[in-house]
C-alpha cells in the first residue's frame, strides 16, 4: 500500500479507491448549494442556539433529543453510502471506521428515554422532607475512614471533618491497612476508634469486611481519606433509610483541586473534569431505574444489606461498583443523591490518573468477568440491564478512539479513503450533526458535558487502556498496575513523562511528516504530485483536527511542578496580625491548611522569621504564626505566613472555612458551549506548558 501511495509501476492507488465518483439516490443528492448544504446547517446552528431559551422541563428535553436523533439518522444514512468498496483492505478499514461510529449512535440511543428523566433536583427536594424523620429517629451511624499509605495530613483532616459532622448518633472508625502506630496514635488523639487486621488480603474490600465484623452501626458511611465531608452529609442521607428496600445512598465526587489536564493547560477549575459528566447527569439518569452505580467513597450503606450479601465483593481489584451491582442484583434499591456533600483530592499528575482510571477500568471489566457472582444478565430487569450493556460499551471507548486517530493517519499515509464521498457532501450530511453533536448535549447536561473535552480525556486514556486491556484481555483477575492512588506528590521540576506522552509526539511527527510529502514536495518539483482520490479532503481535515487534539494532549502530559504540600484557596478574610503588640490589620490573599498570605496597605513588620498571632473575627479564629517572607504585591505589602500548629479546636475550624459548603470557591462551576471551544483552542494558542515554563 506504501508502494501504492507513491505510484510504482506494479500497483497503483486507484485500487485503493472508486475508480467514479458514486452517485447518490435522487432524494439525496445535493444539487442546490443553499437548499441542500446551507440550510441543515442554519437549522442545526440556530437550534444550539436557541436551545438556551428554552426551560428545562420534560417536553424542552424531548424536543432537543429528537432534534438530535433526527440529524444523526439523517447522518448515518448518508453514511452508509460512503463505505470504500473498491478493495478489500479499503473496505476493511472503511466499515470499521463506519461501524466505531455506528456503535457511538447505538450507546446514544440507549440514553434516550433515560435522558428524558433527568431531574437533579428531584432528590434534593425528597431530602429536604425527609430531614423531619432523620431528626426523630436517628439510627446509628458508624463513619469509615480506609486508609493504606496515605500522609498522617491527610488522616488527620478527614477526621476532623467527619468529626464537623452534625450528627450526635455517630462514631467514627479508622481503618488502617498499612498497620503504622503514628495513625493509631493520631486516633487516640483526636478520641477516634481505630481498627487494623493482621493481613492485607483482599485490599480495600478485606480492610472494609473486617470492619464489618468489628462495628454495629444500622448505617455505615465510607470516606477515602483524601475527602472531606460536608458538616450536613447525614442530614442529608440518612432519612432516604425510611425506605426499607434502600440498601445505599450514593452522592456526587467533587474535587477542591484541579485535575491534572486542566492544571497543566492552565485552565485550573474552568472546565469540568472527566468524571463530573458521569456524577451530575449518568448517575442521576440511573436513579430513577435503579441502576446507580457505587463509587467507593461519600456515600450511605445499610449495614443489614451489607451483610445479606455477603460483604463486600473481594474477588475483583476494587471494591465499589462490583458490590453496588450485587446489591443490585439481590434486589436492593440503591438511590443517588446529587448533592455535593463531601470534597475529594484528585491525582496530580498525569501517571497517578492514568493508574486510577486503568485500575477502574479494569475493576468494571471484571464486573463483566463474574456471571455466577454477580448475574446481571438473568437477574436484572430491563432498563437495568440497558445501563449495564452501555457501561460494557464504553469500555470498548479505547478502541474506538484509536480507531478516530490511527485510521484518518493512515488513510493519509497509504493513500486510501474512509468516506468515499466529495466535502460538499459531508457538508451537508456531516456538518449539521457535528454541530449538533458538539454543542446541543451541553444543553441537554446542563453545562455538564462538552464533546471535545471528551476526546481530549478519552485520547489521553487510549493508549495506556489499549496496553492494559492487552495484558488483562484474557486473565481479567490479573494483578496488574498500583493498586491505590497515589495522592502526596512532591515533584520540584516540570515533567514529562515521554512512557505516556510518546503516542501524540508519534503522531504529529507522522502528521506534518505526510503533509510536507503529500502536499509540500509537489510544490517544489511537479513530478512529486500524485492523483487526488475521493474523500481525501475529508481525511485531511479530520487529521488536522486529531491534530489540534493531540497537541493539547501532549501539552496535558507535561506535568507543572508541585512544590507545596497543602493547596492555596483564594479565601478573602479581613484578618488582624500581632506582633509584639503591635497589630497590623489587611485581607488574607490566599489560606490554607498550613499558612496564609496577607495583604497590608501599611508596611508589616521586619524581615525574618517573627512569631506573631492572625485573628479572624469573621469566623472568631486565633492561629498562632510565623512570619516566613514578605514582598509587594500590586503596591500593597505581601505577608508569607505559616501556622505553628494550631489547637485541635483551632485546627477543625479552618478546616471546615476553607474546605466547607459555604467557601465560594469550592462551588461547581459552569462554562458554556462556545466558551469551552474557545477554551480549548486557547490551550493550543498559549502552548501554556512550553512557552511559560515552571
Amino acid at each position: 500500500m506504501l508502494l501504492a501511495n507513491l505510484q510504482v509501476s506494479v500497483v497503483a492507488i486507484g485500487l485503493l479507491n472508486p475508480l467514479s465518483f458514486r452517485v447518490l439516490p435522487e432524494l439525496w443528492q445535493v444539487r442546490d448549494l443553499w437548499i441542500d448544504v446551507l440550510l441543515p446547517l442554519a437549522v442545526a446552528v440556530g437550534f444550539c442556539l436557541g436551545v438556551n431559551l428554552l426551560p428545562r422541563r420534560p417536553a424542552a428535553y424531548v424536543l432537543a433529543a429528537v432534534m438530535l436523533s433526527l440529524f444523526a439518522t439523517r447522518y448515518f444514512i448518508w453514511r452508509a453510502t460512503t463505505i470504500n468498496t473498491a478493495h478489500p483492505v479499503s473496505l476493511f478499514f472503511s466499515l470499521v471506521f463506519f461501524l466505531c461510529e455506528f456503535t457511538y449512535l447505538l450507546t446514544s440511543s440507549l440514553q434516550f428515554y433515560p435522558s428524558l428523566k433527568y431531574k437533579p433536583q428531584q432528590r434534593r427536594r425528597q431530602a429536604d422532607d425527609l430531614l423531619g424523620w432523620t431528626k426523630d429517629h436517628q439510627p446509628s451511624v458508624d463513619i469509615w475512614i480506609p486508609t493504606y499509605n496515605e500522609s498522617e495530613r491527610m488522616v488527620r483532616r478527614c477526621v476532623m471533618a467527619c468529626a464537623n459532622i452534625h450528627y450526635a448518633n455517630k462514631t467514627i472508625y479508622v481503618l488502617d491497612d498499612g498497620h503504622r502506630p503514628a495513625i493509631a496514635a493520631l486516633a487516640q488523639e483526636l478520641g477516634v476508634q481505630y481498627l487494623s487486621r493482621p493481613d492485607n488480603q483482599h485490599r480495600k474490600a478485606g480492610n472494609l469486611n473486617h470492619a464489618l465484623a468489628h462495628c454495629h452501626g444500622d448505617l455505615i458511611a465510607v470516606f477515602d481519606c483524601d475527602f472531606i465531608p460536608f458538616s450536613r452529609f447525614l442530614d442529608r442521607t440518612v432519612g432516604f433509610f425510611k425506605d426499607p428496600k434502600v440498601a445505599l445512598v450514593q452522592t456526587p465526587q467533587h474535587y477542591f483541586n484541579s485535575d491534572f489536564h486542566n492544571r497543566n493547560l492552565g485552565l485550573d477549575v474552568l472546565v469540568p473534569d472527566d468524571m463530573d459528566y458521569f456524577f451530575r447527569y449518568v448517575q442521576v439518569i440511573r436513579d430513577p431505574f435503579n441502576a446507580v452505580v457505587c463509587c467507593g467513597t461519600s456515600y450511605l450503606a445499610r449495614r443489614s444489606a451489607l451483610e445479606a450479601i455477603g460483604g463486600y465483593v473481594t474477588h475483583c481489584i476494587v471494591e465499589d461498583n462490583q458490590t453496588g451491582t450485587r446489591l443490585l442484583t439481590r434486589g436492593w434499591r440503591m438511590v443517588y443523591l446529587d448533592e455535593i456533600l463531601s470534597l475529594g483530592e484528585v491525582p496530580r499528575t498525569f501517571r497517578d490518573y492514568l493508574e486510577q482510571r486503568l485500575r477502574w477500568m479494569q475493576g468494571n471489566m471484571q464486573v463483566f468477568a463474574s456471571p455466577k457472582e454477580l448475574p446481571i444478565w438473568k437477574t436484572l430487569n430491563f432498563w437495568q440491564k440497558v445501563f449495564y450493556l452501555n457501561l460494557f460499551l464504553s469500555l470498548l471507548t479505547p478502541v474506538f478512539r484509536a480507531v478516530y486517530i490511527i485510521f484518518p493517519l493512515m488513510s493519509m499515509l497509504i493513500g486510501f479513503t474512509l468516506i468515499a464521498a466529495p466535502p460538499v457532501e459531508y457538508m451537508a450530511y456531516g456538518l449539521p450533526f457535528v454541530i449538533m453533536l458538539y454543542f446541543l448535549p451541553s444543553w441537554q447536561t446542563n453545562g455538564h458535558y462538552f464533546h471535545f473535552w471528551t476526546e481530549v480525556y478519552e485520547s489521553l486514556f487510549c493508549f495506556p487502556a489499549l496496553k492494559r486491556m492487552s495484558q488483562i484481555l484474557f486473565r481479567p483477575f490479573r494483578s496488574v498496575g498500583s493498586l491505590v492512588t497515589n495522592k502526596d506528590v512532591n515533584n520540584p521540576k516540570q515533567s514529562l513523562d515521554l512512557r505516556f506522552a510518546w503516542p501524540f509526539l508519534a503522531y504529529l511527527f507522522i502528521f506534518v511528516g505526510v503533509l510536507m510529502l503529500n502536499y509540500g514536495l509537489p510544490l517544489l518539483d511537479i513530478r512529486w504530485s500524485r492523483s487526488v482520490f475521493e474523500g481525501e479532503g475529508l481525511m485531511v481535515g479530520w487529521n488536522l483536527y486529531n491534530g489540534i487534539l493531540m497537541f493539547i494532549c501532549l501539552l496535558a502530559c507535561i506535568d507543572k511542578p508541585i512544590r507545596r504540600q497543602a493547596d492555596r484557596f483564594p479565601l478573602g478574610l479581613v484578618a488582624c496580625l500581632e506582633v509584639e503588640g503591635t497589630e497590623y490589620w489587611g485581607i488574607t490573599n490566599d489560606v490554607s491548611e498550613q499558612g496564609a498570605s496577607l495583604l497590608l496597605n501599611t508596611p508589616g513588620p521586619g524581615k525574618g522569621e517573627i512569631q506573631g498571632l492572625l485573628r479572624v473575627p469573621q469566623y472568631h479564629l486565633e492561629l498562632p504564626v510565623r512570619l516566613r517572607r514578605a514582598s509587594r504585591l500590586r503596591q500593597h505589602h505581601l505577608l508569607g505566613l505559616t501556622f505553628e500548629m494550631p489547637a485541635r479546636e483551632t485546627d477543625a475550624a479552618l478546616i471546615q472555612l476553607i474546605y466547607g459548603e459555604n467557601a465560594w470557591f469550592q462551588k461547581v462551576k459552569r462554562v458554556g458551549s462556545i466558551e469551552a471551544l474557545f477554551l480549548l483552542m486557547g490551550s493550543v494558542v498559549r502552548a501554556e506548558p512550553i512557552l511559560r515554563r515552571s
